[in-house]
């Protein structure tokens, strides 16, 4: 469904699923505390995790090294 990998710059992850996919916005909204908003990407905070959400379904993870933690709330951002 989709493939987790540190960032080059080692500031945090990405997820990006391996299909292309449009995420819901404003769903997304409902469940989790937004912190940035903009047409083509939000952050949400989740704990002390902070996640950027783009669009076209591509998430960058920070503050976070926990890849089960990552897969568990990738996995509730696309569902």
């Amino acid at each position: 469904m989709f493939e987790i990998k540190e960032c080059k710059t080692k500031g945090g992850y990405t997820v990006k699923p391996l299909k292309n996919m449009h995420l819901d916005f404003t769903k997304i909204k409902k469940n989790f505390t937004v912190i940035f908003d903009s047409p083509i990407a939000i952050v949400i905070k989740e704990e002390e995790i902070e996640v950027v959400i783009h669009k076209y379904g591509e998430l960058l993870v920070k503050k976070c090294k926990d890849t089960k933690k990552m897969e568990a709330l990738a996995r509730r951002i696309y569902a």
